[in-house]
């Protein structure tokens, strides 16, 4: 399913709310236009010819750049954009929330799939140190015993910062991560599948439609997220069984999936407990089985300095505070370390389903043994 995809819970506004959501929209749309591209100009013309004499000079490259009037209105602009889209989300949710919240609980009476809350799980500190990409209270932000604010406002968010990104309507990090099991991986039929780190659950529901005769099971910590993302798939009519837990420990049976996939997990997760994930993939993948980490295209032996600069922008100024842990990381090398074989894993970029963003994407695989190659 795309971003174009539509579902009742999504929040509904009149002339007004639409005309703030377009004006949001045309600042970062310009953002991204003419003041990233007047920033690189002077970038080019200003700063790049010092710095190809002296190339080892980045503290000198970003006290240059950090002087320049196009990057302070360049980053101005981002971060005032940012923040007035989630006020004006906020504003639109709230007045339309208990119209939500009612659909919700209607919706999710009888459909297929399942919520599993566990009231005793402590998140880890991380989590609550900032309010990722200015999100109102955060990942973790959770008014009440039925709130489901944090999963609207997650999901309306990214859409309409999707969009001031130039990344399409039609745009889905599942369906790219589907299209490269069925180029790479034809043969495998997955019976259990796991989306971790599952937020408002807007990939997860894309599995069952892909692969009917799977069971789909999707973890996060945030309770909210998931009473949402259980809402919205029940209104999608799409089984999938949500679970509260940590994607380093997630309670499930050794060897029980036979495809595991995260989306934009990792930038989120502090560098100490991204090990941990993956050893809970390796151990919960079954021979034959394949995991899949899609995430943004951040690496850092893949940009050039100015790019590291202007990337480590969300990390200094858009409370994306494990941004830069997730940069230096090798998860290639994470993934070996957890037991996967060396020549099973393999790291990509690939293009987008809808936009000029790419994905990067980390994959490991267990060998199949014997019963597993006759059982398929």
């Amino acid at each position: 399913m795309s971003r174009a995809t539509r579902h009742q819970l999504q929040p509904q506004t009149d002339h007004d709310g639409l005309s703030r959501q377009l004006a949001v929209l045309a600042c970062k749309q310009a953002i991204r236009g003419s003041l990233e591209q007047q920033l690189t100009r002077d970038y080019e013309q200003r700063v790049r010819p010092a710095l190809a004499k002296e190339p080892d000079c980045a503290a000198d490259m970003e006290h240059e750049v950090r002087a320049l009037n196009s990057y302070k209105l360049w980053s101005c602009a981002n971060r005032a954009s940012q923040n007035r889209m989630w006020q004006v989300l906020a504003e639109q949710i709230d007045n339309d929330y208990d119209r939500i919240t009612q659909v919700a609980d209607e919706v999710s009476a009888n459909a297929p799939g399942s919520l599993d809350l566990d009231e005793t799980l402590q998140a880890p500190d991380y989590q609550f140190a900032a309010n990722i990409h200015g999100q109102p209270g955060g990942y973790m932000l959770n008014r009440a015993e039925h709130d489901l604010a944090a999963g609207i406002l997650y999901e309306a968010g990214g859409n309409l910062f999707a969009l001031g990104q130039g990344i399409g309507k039609t745009d889905s990090k599942a369906q790219r991560v589907l299209q490269y099991v069925a180029e790479q991986h034809p043969d495998l039929k997955p019976r259990r599948i796991l989306d971790l780190g599952c937020s408002a659950g807007g990939q997860s529901t894309d599995y069952p439609a892909a692969f009917p005769d799977a069971e789909v099971h999707a973890v996060d910590l945030a309770p909210a997220m998931l009473r949402f993302a259980r809402a919205r798939a029940a209104a999608l009519g799409s089984p999938v069984h949500f679970r509260q837990a940590d994607a380093a420990s997630t309670g499930f049976d050794a060897g029980s999936f036979d495809l595991i996939v995260s989306h934009n997990l990792f930038h989120e997760t502090a560098a100490e407990h991204m090990p941990a994930i993956i050893q809970e993939c390796h151990r919960l993948l079954a021979p034959g089985g394949v995991c899949i980490h899609q995430d943004v295209p951040i690496q850092l032996d893949r940009l050039e300095p100015f790019a590291q600069f202007i990337s480590a922008w969300q990390h200094d100024n858009n409370d994306e505070a494990h941004w830069l842990d997730f940069a230096a990381a090798d998860l290639p090398a994470m993934l070996v370390e957890a037991g996967f074989p060396a020549d099973s894993v393999s790291s990509d970029y690939l293009q987008a389903v809808d936009g000029p963003i790419p994905w990067y994407v980390a994959v490991a695989s267990k060998p199949a043994d014997k019963a597993t190659s006759s059982a398929r």
